[in-house]
């Protein structure tokens, strides 16, 4: 094995999977080393798992000042390692004669992970026939049916032993289940239903996407699951099994022996990926969501009504006829800061004590307590399933009152929040979905009595 600089470089020629390695190790290894002492100098930690959970924490405008800055850094030192690290792939990939296109996957986080062991572990090319007096040709069903049923169902059924280890054992709904699950779900059924044949792309879409449902199906009938959080995963299983059924199919159609090799590179994978996401467990960001109403009475009359809101009628929002648990009514003990406020929702009740009592302008409170976010729907009665607990936590709230003119009133509803799913820029968009239809609900409602108590004091 010869190392060169110009493999780093140049973008001609190829390079051995021993060499794309070692120089992958390399590079790592000091990318890290500088990450981490970087992270040092500005007071910070740094750790292996921070490559994909950093990237999916924040969006820009909510990055703190220092934030920006530590980011910023970062991201300028990194350019050469990109640079390095696309050209190595391309080269990985034309030697063993696979798509070059198949370098896109490199810039998505957790999925260039499991793409640099794949490149790593596959051999040179080899001729384009398929090995035919195999133990896994054996077992692979000869009819298109035949084997469609087979890849689905080994791979659904090892996709759930792997998502049982996740959930029961090590209570993490991280990167490894809602997408490294879903990868294998697409790349390994592809790699299955194609061995005996050659497949059209459609063909590997569709065994990738059926697989997608017949997994969904398994934990919804073994209780893993209810309806709700399966429908609000399907986006983002579909989204990476699509990618993984995209490199399926390249290994595929380049007529590598190497299948089943192949096939167990992401099983093996992603309990390790797993672990270490339970043994370096990363604080979940806490972000905020902020909804705003316009409220044709002045600051007064809008804070008699928000403290301590009367019952909400019954909502009309599908949203809400779903099992997401909504507000019902709000009461409060004691005045000031101290007082206890209690938000009631369908699902029980917020204990919200009073942080900040500032008359007509500002009331801020903490969270001590808090109900399920909702109830999910199943055909089992008793279903309990773990991230409804402790899983999405409100940390504070506030409403906020800014004087208009004409004696209007600008009411803004915040909540500050965290929860323990990721990829967290995923969830969010369902969360902050759910947090202003909350915040809409309470708020119109606000708005109503203010505008109704000034009506009546006329």
């Amino acid at each position: 094995m010869d190392l060169k600089f110009s493999q780093l470089t140049n973008w001609k020629g190829e390079v051995s999977r021993r060499t794309y390695l070692v120089w992958g190790l390399i590079l790592f290894a000091v990318k890290y080393n500088l990450d981490r002492l970087i992270a040092i100098r500005m007071d910070r930690t740094w750790y292996i798992t921070d490559y994909f959970i950093q990237a999916d924490k924040l969006g820009v405008q909510q990055l703190s000042e220092s934030d920006q800055t530590f980011f910023g850094i970062l991201l300028v030192q990194s350019l050469p390692f990109i640079w390095f690290g696309t050209v190595l792939c391309v080269k990985r990939l034309r030697n063993t004669g696979l798509p070059s296109w198949l370098v896109i996957f490199f810039f998505i986080p957790f999925i260039n992970f499991l793409l640099f062991v794949l490149l790593a572990s596959l051999p040179e090319r080899l001729d384009k026939s398929i090995a035919s007096n195999t133990f896994l040709s054996s077992l692979i069903p000869k009819s298109r049916w035949g084997s469609a049923m087979f890849s689905m169902g080994i791979v659904s059924l090892i996709s759930l032993a792997i998502t049982g280890l996740l959930i029961n054992y090590l209570n993490d709904y991280g990167w490894s289940l809602f997408v490294g699950i879903p990868f294998f779900l697409g790349f390994g059924s592809v790699l299955l239903y194609g061995y005996h044949r050659p497949l059209l792309y459609r063909q590997a879409l569709g065994v990738a996407l059926t697989s997608v449902l017949f997994f969904s199906l398994i934990i919804f009938i073994l209780a893993f699951e209810g309806i709700i959080c399966i429908a609000m995963a399907f986006p983002i299983f579909f989204g990476v099994a699509f990618i993984g059924a995209s490199i399926g199919y390249a290994i595929h159609n380049s007529r590598q022996t190497a299948v089943l090799n192949a096939f167990a590179i992401p099983v093996l994978v992603l309990p390790l990926t797993a672990w270490i996401e339970f043994s370096v467990h990363t604080k979940p960001p806490t972000v905020h969501v902020q909804t705003e109403i316009i409220i044709d009475a002045p600051k007064q009359a809008v804070w008699d009504q928000l403290v301590a809101f009367s019952k909400i009628d019954e909502p009309h929002e599908l949203l809400f006829k779903t099992g997401i648990a909504y507000p019902i009514h709000a009461e409060i003990e004691g005045k000031g800061v101290g007082a206890i406020r209690k938000c009631n929702f369908t699902t029980g009740s917020f204990i919200e004590p009073i942080t900040r009592w500032d008359e007509p302008n500002v009331l801020e409170f903490g969270v001590l307590d808090q109900p399920p976010p909702m109830v999910e729907w199943s055909v089992y009665t008793d279903l309990e399933i773990a991230h409804l607990d402790g899983y999405f936590l409100s940390e504070k709230g506030q409403f906020k009152l800014e004087e208009l003119p004409t004696g209007r009133t600008r009411l803004l509803g915040t909540t500050w929040y965290h929860h323990d799913v990721w990829p967290t820029m995923y969830w969010r968009l369902w969360s902050d979905y759910i947090l202003h239809q909350i915040h809409k609900r309470v708020l119109t409602h606000i708005k109503k009595k203010a505008e109704e108590s000034m009506v009546h004091s006329r």
